[in-house]
């Protein structure tokens, strides 16, 4: 039997926690055929992004063009896409891409915005065209333009914003929250779902949401349902870093991507 395909859309992370370099093991260790289209280069450590090189428009289309001519992928998963053009050509071939899973990466570790107000206006059109939508807390805030979403009540409040967006279904991670659990928030275009786990480590982990997308995309293209999908997505990331720890470098922690046992 022919494995299920499935394609990433994002820029290359050389500390191996996050964009590209999280999503390739993540779509091998849940056997689904990896196909990857790359948007820009990074200097980065895990102490931080020290420089962004993006790849022209022109070079992005040329690659996804080249692997459309060849591939159906069941699903893909789209990350730091980083110029407006790009995330407008990806809407226009959105229906050659499968369940389409838009981890929308917007802002830094801090919060802060890494790009221009033309890529995050550009991404609520492909927010429309998403299976499912995964921004943190403060991507939410600036897709949905909402006030601070700093709890589960603010965005339970702020769920018809979410669901305006077009998405399937929205889940807000938590990741970047504090306590002793990890609280998602998904959010259907009829319900609002917590969704908790415990947290590992004091400090937010580098790659747990290009890991948790990348998950999702993969087990979509298996053909499992939505609901399913996200829950094993999350159990997914889970299992990586209980059984394989997150203090591999001096900086902050990041996802190792190293496959469990079975």
């Amino acid at each position: 039997m022919e494995p299920p395909v499935a394609l990433t859309i994002a820029g290359s992370d050389p500390s191996g926690s996050s964009g590209l370099q999280a999503d390739l093991p993540t779509f091998a260790a849940l056997g689904v055929h990896a196909l990857s289209v790359t948007t820009l280069l990074t200097a980065q450590n895990a102490h931080g992004i020290s420089g962004f090189y993006p790849m022209t428009l022109e070079q992005v289309i040329a690659q996804l063009e080249s692997l459309l001519e060849d591939f159906e992928p069941q699903a893909t998963k789209t990350g730091l896409l980083f110029d407006h053009l790009v995330v407008e050509a990806v809407v226009e071939r959105a229906n050659c891409l499968g369940n389409l899973v838009v981890d929308p990466v917007l802002v830094n570790s801090a919060g802060a915005q890494i790009v221009d107000d033309a890529v995050v206006e550009a991404y609520k059109g492909l927010a429309s065209k998403a299976t499912v939508l995964t921004p943190n807390r403060w991507e939410a805030e600036l897709l949905s333009g909402s006030a601070a979403l700093p709890t589960t009540e603010a965005i339970d409040a702020a769920a018809e914003a979410l669901r305006n967006l077009g998405a399937e279904v929205v889940v807000v991670t938590g990741g970047r929250g504090e306590g002793a659990e990890v609280v998602d928030v998904v959010v259907t275009q009829t319900s609002v779902v917590t969704m908790a786990s415990a947290r590992i480590g004091t400090e937010a982990i580098r790659g747990t949401g290009c890991t948790l997308s990348a998950a999702i995309a993969a087990i979509l293209a298996t053909g499992v349902s939505v609901e399913d999908a996200i829950a094993q997505g999350r159990g997914f990331v889970g299992q990586q870093l209980a059984l394989n720890g997150v203090a591999i470098a001096g900086g902050r922690p990041g996802v190792p991507h190293i496959v469990a046992p079975k």
